[in-house]
């Protein structure tokens, strides 16, 4: 007689299920080895067996540890065994820019994006992981943006399980991995203090023991709220950017426009007229709350200053009425 799936691992692919388009034929897994991502990993070959669409899972193997590559083989060997349809390893190198860990991220980031090639892409950050992000940012002095932290869902990106609490998916664990024989990879980076948010990890840990579990659950619908409000904002500001004379060097917005505008609505046209003129976005953009300060004050504080120097080429100033963003001093 096949025992009945709990509660847990039926909210969990329901939560697999509910981030996906009906019509989905295929989908990447980004796999570490990990509780999360195998765990993520039999749901989804579940759920995917029952909707109709395949299971890739994708390893990255960053080559920052002895032996990573059996670490990588062993995954793969988990996959297969959890029924994915197809599993690659992929190899790369990691830079130096912004740290190990934000290399790490941006060299994985890239490799499952080349792999899935405009397929959903499934990742297993859970509740908690989404707790540390928010309070790692709030102690940088962040804004409702990055505050938002991570999203459950975009075109790209897929965190099913970033309202379910890690202790969920350890339980899911003895149920679908154990009896496979598969032990999840415990990573030593996890338990190293030298990163940033494993020393995060045992202060949430901390927290959680002083004012209870619902600390997590707070900082998740905080981190939604956020969003939403960010969202919004964006929006308003996107319709007031229409206003604005552009070309490939050059961008020109009313004065007396950005003045009418509250501060919240302002800071975010100043970030979308850099953001055109270098096509960047707010997630890779080198503009600092610093840079979007200054050119705020050419706008609220105008008091005869000159232009602003801004990354890769960038001005700014205030001429004839109008706060002008230029790059490489031309017009056209």
């Amino acid at each position: 007689m096949i025992k009945p799936s709990s509660q847990t691992v039926v909210a969990l692919r329901n939560s697999v299920k509910a981030c996906l388009e009906p019509n989905t034929k295929s989908v990447v897994v980004g796999l570490s080895g990990g509780v999360d991502s195998l765990v993520l990993t039999a749901v989804a070959v579940w759920v995917g067996e029952r909707s109709g669409f395949t299971v890739q899972s994708v390893i990255v193997d960053h080559g920052l540890q002895a032996g990573s590559g059996e670490i990588a083989s062993s995954a793969a060997i988990a996959a297969t065994r959890l029924g994915a349809t197809s599993v690659e390893i992929c190899n790369v190198v990691v830079g130096t820019d912004g740290g190990i860990e934000m290399a790490a991220r941006t060299a994985r980031r890239s490799a499952l994006l080349d792999v899935a090639n405009g397929r959903p892409i499934l990742l297993g950050h859970t509740a908690n992981d989404q707790a540390e992000t928010v309070l790692l940012r709030l102690l940088r002095g962040s804004g409702a943006h990055s505050l938002s932290a991570m999203s459950a869902c975009t075109k790209t990106w897929h965190r099913p399980f970033l309202s379910h609490l890690r202790g969920e998916i350890e339980q899911a664990s003895d149920e679908l991995l154990a009896p496979l024989g598969i032990t999840p990879w415990r990573d030593p980076h996890n338990f190293d203090d030298g990163f940033s948010r494993v020393k995060m990890r045992k202060h949430l840990d901390l927290l959680s023991e002083e004012f209870g579990p619902s600390i997590i659950a707070g900082l998740v619908r905080t981190s939604d709220m956020l969003r939403f409000d960010d969202q919004a904002l964006d929006q308003i500001a996107a319709q007031c950017f229409q206003t604005a004379e552009t070309s490939r060097f050059y961008v020109s917005v009313s004065i007396e426009e950005l003045e009418n505008l509250p501060s919240a609505i302002r800071t975010r046209l100043i970030k979308l007229c850099f953001d055109r003129l270098t096509t960047g976005s707010r997630e890779n953009s080198p503009l600092t709350h610093q840079h979007v300060m200054s050119i705020e004050a050419l706008i609220s504080r105008w008091s005869g200053q000159g232009g602003i120097a801004l990354p890769l080429g960038v001005t700014a100033k205030r001429e004839c009425g109008r706060l002008v963003l230029n790059r490489g001093n031309q017009k056209e």
